[in-house]
């Protein structure tokens, strides 16, 4: 499979939680990951240069070559520490909107966190499992600036694939449930190299209280009883608070990426600061 080729832990990640639902191609260059189904997904759309030359404007041709109808530009590089620099000025230059990715992982031992007193951890089953869900996505990308009715048309799209990819048996999702409320939720796919977290997120009500931790704990069993032997992977800035959630768990820095994204007009973009 081609995103078994992938040398850096987090590019093969990335391709796996789209394995199902995505054609991946091996080019001597790159590797291009498509999904059809989905043409709004930038993260899903994209190529991973091999090497870590930035030479933008070949890029950008590239990328326009194997995605001509496309009306974004997503582009990442497959190894394992790369930050941003001066030789990626052409590309800003370009408006590319550049990201620098922590990739952290779990070699060593995990620090368990059981789940609060009232809070149930399980699978997501039921439609109205999935519906609270979809709700909780909209209710944090809201928070973080995305224009909600646009980004519920991407979301309910991204969660139809999800749903075959666990139908499937790539993936699981979980959800803590204070009562029938859904207060946090995440998703984990694993294969016996990498097991990917993907889409932690807390109600606003029911943060710092440990909800996070103990859903880390039941995705990493999840996972490791699938394939002992995997590591646990995620994106998430160190410093940040989702990062230091992840180093109390026992999680540490492995690798960093790069992403440069040049968006679309008008699709779920952040408003201007």
């Amino acid at each position: 499979m081609t995103y078994k080729s992938a040398q850096s832990l987090g590019v093969r990640s990335n391709l796996l939680v789209a394995q199902g639902v995505s054609i991946t191609e091996q080019q001597e260059d790159r590797i291009i990951l498509r999904m059809p189904d989905e043409p709004y997904n930038w993260g899903g759309n994209m190529l991973y240069f091999k090497g870590d030359e930035i030479r933008a404007e070949e890029h950008v041709a590239r990328f326009k070559q194997d995605f001509p109808t496309m009306a974004h530009i997503a582009l990442s590089w497959d190894v394992s520490d790369m930050t941003i620099g001066p030789d990626h000025k052409g590309l800003s230059d370009l408006g590319f909107e550049l990201e620098q990715l922590d990739i952290l992982t779990l070699t060593g031992s995990l620090n368990r966190s059981e789940a609060p007193k009232g809070i149930i951890i399980r699978p997501v089953t039921s439609e109205t499992d999935w519906e609270q869900v979809i709700q909780l996505q909209l209710d944090v990308g809201e928070e973080q600036g995305y224009e909600r009715s646009s980004f519920e048309h991407f979301i309910r799209g991204r969660f139809l694939a999800r749903r075959k990819q666990i139908q499937d048996g790539w993936a699981i999702w979980l959800g803590a449930f204070d009562g029938d409320l859904l207060v946090a939720d995440l998703g984990i796919y694993a294969d016996k190299v990498v097991a990917r977290f993907q889409d932690v997120e807390t109600r606003k009500s029911h943060r710092k209280k440990g909800i996070c931790a103990a859903l880390v704990t039941a995705g990493i069993d999840w996972a490791k009883s699938k394939a002992p032997d995997t590591i646990p992977v995620l994106q998430a800035l160190s410093d940040g608070p989702a990062g230091r959630v992840y180093r109390r768990c026992g999680f540490a820095h492995q690798e960093t990426q790069v992403l440069a994204i040049l968006p679309p007009q008008g699709m779920y973009e952040r408003p201007e600061e």
